[in-house]
């Protein structure tokens, strides 16, 4: 009583000093006593000031609330109803009254015995229920209100029970039992109500037209048929059409199928007739569409939904391997490719060659520097191999950028590759274009290109058609991803170093090139998937999306367990860029003026100074106009940056794939220039803060930028550092991608710029990325390097002035502008 007599007053108290600012909300004028009461149940005075005649109707007013409180039952015993099926679809279902024990369910009275008992208490196993015939009326009374049915039988002076047609049974079950439950009664229904599955659906019955001999020997393709058989199932069992139509001419929402209980939507019962009449139950469907009801892309048919997929013979075990790529079988490597395919390389370009195979589209999304550029060469390169020759040239379009990358990298790897380069202001265009291309196995290209050379590259067929760089197509309404799409091949390839996954918008678009339909119309697709996830994080629209793109999206990291071990731990690749019409005119008007002074020194020191003059700006127009035109106080933002250096351009666009992976990178140019440059300009363009330390940077402030970028996780993660200040001395094992900008020309140092990051302490593998402008001294002097390892480091390593020892015909060879 002690502890009952504490929670009182505490709960009494906090609920006066919680409640009072509530308080005035239930006012209803001075004089109501309901106001009254709750002023007194919320203030510090508990006494309620009213008439005795206002406080009499208060009491009758809250005894008869509290009466309706407790309609159901009180503790020891409530009223409950039992639903009975019938033993046979055409006769009645009956719904009993009781009265059920509280705490123990499975105790419970008819109403037939509670009419029977003459006292005021009803007793049974130790319970008592007092009044149980007046309140077995007021619990059915109130039922009543909420499902008019039983009204009729409380015209009965012993109300037990109602008998129900299937439609009164259906409405009960369906509509009043919820309602009736919460108010507390009790409620006994059949076990098969609350069974999942007991719903109208569809079957599908899927078999190749093929045998697994044909299938074998790969000439099975996206138009290649399959099968199909429609079937009807209620509750997971198959109906056959007869037994539907004598279902449907009940016309009774609760039915028997083969013993069972089960409901029947009316909707669903119109929209199974419609089916049968518009559908054809048999026939065949292709390859691309059966894919879509195995993997869940479809989930309905015509307001029906589709409650199983059965695949038969070869073709289930076909979808079981596409579904698990893991199960697929690995392709030797092409004998024509020069270098060896990593294990993880040789993987992904089987999972092409497999999609390829049978026509579908995929994607290849791997992390930058794993190398999608060999993976898609050695599957090109085994299609030629495979068949001889190849029926129709491949079509790769990409950045402009990167073009000339992938035409030095084809050569590199697969110099049995034949390919035609359409660029230019003189490109090629129509029959001549047609006739150019006749004898090339790929044909490189750019996107803007596809989008204004339309007409001629959409008037052949293609072998294929590769998209690398497929963040281009993101947008689906803009007139460059519209053009590559028109353009017909017999399969497709997406290739991007970021996760496409994560932006749906992008998804959809990458995809609809790839297999064009599979996901739905864009509308459908953004209702169904983009909205649901993105906005309110539908965990079931994800798995769903998930299920159905994941066989056709290879995506590995770099920190993968199966990737990792194949990687070395630092891998250095060459990024070639290409000058822009205004650096192509001033870097050949240099050179022209340059030689000339050079041809009329003799030797000497002015002679050299004229050479070092002429290469230092050479590598500025390399960099940018600006660089070399001395505007770079001029705003970052201002156009005159954009658009007129490959190289920058470059930089800006693997800048994303890096960000994007949450990596971190250093960049390092040997001009202070350049590198405040960069720095203003990059944070526009990526949208990612920068740190710039250069020659003129404090002690301290080094030691803090060096400090953040290692420590800090919300640091810039872009660092930008001139060779010289930065080259050397430095600990920045938080970077994983190291950036070149521009050429120092001497292997020594610039690996000791590269192990600022490549050290002691650094756990991940280093990409180093190396920028070369074709065309230009920078290619020519990077081949001397690499073609002469050994020579190079002591003819070259000094820097650059081997340079001004060369004759001047040897000079006009090293620096001439060699156009593409």
């Amino acid at each position: 009583s002690l502890l009952t007599s504490f929670l009182n007053t505490t709960c009494d108290a906090l609920a006066r000093q919680w409640g009072k600012p509530a308080a005035p909300a239930f006012y209803r004028g001075d004089d109501a006593p309901a106001y009254r009461w709750i002023e007194a149940l919320f203030g510090e005075n508990p006494t309620v000031k009213a008439s005795p005649a206002q406080l009499q109707g208060l009491a009758s007013s809250q005894r008869a609330w509290m009466r309706n409180l407790h309609v159901a039952g009180d503790a020891a015993f409530r009223i409950a109803f039992r639903i009975e099926t019938p033993p046979a679809q055409n006769e009645a279902w009956e719904l009993h009254y009781l009265l059920q024990a509280s705490d123990d369910p499975s105790l419970l009275i008819p109403a037939e015995q509670v009419w029977k008992k003459t006292g005021s208490v009803i007793s049974k196993l130790g319970r008592k229920f007092e009044n149980p015939q007046e309140k077995l009326l007021a619990g059915l009374g109130y039922a009543a209100r909420l499902f008019p049915p039983l009204a009729q039988s409380l015209k009965s002076k012993r109300p037990s029970g109602l008998e129900l047609n299937a439609q009164g049974a259906y409405t009960f079950l369906r509509e009043t039992a919820p309602i009736l439950e919460g108010a507390g009664f009790g409620l006994l229904v059949p076990p098969w109500w609350n069974r999942p599955g007991a719903r109208l659906g569809l079957k599908v019955k899927m078999k190749s037209q093929k045998g697994k001999d044909a299938v074998a020997k790969g000439i099975m393709t996206l138009e290649n048929l399959v099968s199909y058989e429609w079937q009807l199932s209620l509750g997971g069992t198959t109906l056959t059409e007869e037994e539907f139509q004598v279902l449907a001419a009940l016309k009774s929402p609760l039915v028997q199928v083969r013993g069972q209980w089960v409901t029947l939507d009316p909707q669903q019962i119109e929209a199974a007739i419609q089916f049968w009449e518009k559908q054809q139950t048999a026939g065949e469907i292709g390859l691309l569409e059966a894919l879509q009801y195995s993997l869940g892309g479809a989930t309905e048919k015509d307001g029906l939904p589709i409650e199983e997929v059965i695949s038969e013979g070869w073709l289930a075990e076909w979808l079981e391997r596409f579904k698990v790529s893991e199960k697929m079988n690995e392709l030797p490597q092409p004998d024509g490719l020069h270098g060896e395919l990593r294990p993880y390389q040789r993987f992904g370009y089987s999972w092409l060659s497999f999609h390829r195979q049978w026509g579908l589209g995929a994607c290849l999304a791997d992390d930058m520097g794993l190398g999608k550029t060999i993976q898609t060469i050695a599957l090109l390169l085994q299609e030629k191999e495979t068949r001889g020759s190849l029926p129709a040239p491949a079509l790769l379009v990409c950045p402009t950028s990167v073009v000339t990358n992938w035409e030095r990298e084809i050569g590199r790897f697969a110099p049995g590759l034949s390919t035609y380069v359409h660029r230019g202001a003189d490109r090629l265009r129509g029959k001549a274009f047609r006739k150019a291309v006749r004898g090339a196995d790929m044909v490189l290209t750019s996107y803007p290109l596809v989008r204004l050379d339309a007409e001629t590259i959409q008037s052949m067929p293609w072998l294929a058609v590769i998209v690398d760089e497929a963040q281009n197509i993101k947008n689906p309404s803009a007139k460059q991803t519209q053009a590559v799409r028109k353009v017909q091949s017999e399969f497709r390839v997406a290739l991007t170093g970021t996760p496409v996954e994560n932006r749906l918008s992008e998804l959809w678009s990458i995809m609809h090139f790839l297999n064009p339909g599979y996901l739905g119309p864009r509308e459908k697709f953004r209702s169904d998937f983009a909205l649901p996830i993105e906005r309110y994080q539908d965990e079931q629209a994800l798995k769903q999306l998930k299920q159905m793109v994941n066989p056709f999206i290879l995506r590995r990291v770099k920190t993968d367990p199966r990737v990792i071990s194949d990687l070395p731990a630092k891998v250095e690749t060459k990024v070639y860029c290409t000058l822009t019409e205004e650096q192509a005119t001033l870097y050949e008007a240099v050179v022209q003026d340059a030689l000339k002074k050079i041809a009329e020194q003799e030797e000497g020191i002015e002679r050299r100074g004229l050479v070092l003059s002429m290469l230092m700006q050479l590598k500025q127009i390399c960099n940018h106009p600006v660089q070399y035109l001395h505007q770079a106080g001029k705003n970052a933002a201002d156009p005159e940056m954009n658009g007129r250096s490959g190289k920058l351009e470059r930089l800006a666009e693997l800048l994303e794939e890096v960000l994007a992976e949450g990596d971190r990178a250093l960049i390092f140019t040997q001009f202070a220039e350049m590198g405040a440059m960069l720095a203003a300009f990059l944070p526009k363009a990526t949208g990612a803060a920068t740190q710039f330390l250069h020659g003129g940077t404090p002690v301290k402030m080094r030691d803090q930028m060096v400090s953040r970028f290692q420590e800090d996780e919300h640091a810039p993660p872009i660092f930008i550092l001139s060779l010289k200040a930065g080259g050397t001395g430095l600990n920045l094992t938080r970077a994983n991608h190291v950036f070149h900008f521009d050429r120092w020309w001497n292997p020594a140092v610039e690996d000791q710029a590269t192990d600022r990051a490549f050290r002691i302490g650094q756990k991940r593998n280093v990409q180093v990325h190396k920028f070369v402008t074709t065309g230009t001294l920078e290619e020519m002097i990077d081949d001397m390097i690499e073609s002469k390892k050994g020579l190079a480091q002591a003819v070259v390593g000094s820097g650059e002035g081997w340079l001004t020892e060369l004759s001047t015909d040897e000079l006009r060879n090293m620096v001439m502008l060699r156009r593409q």
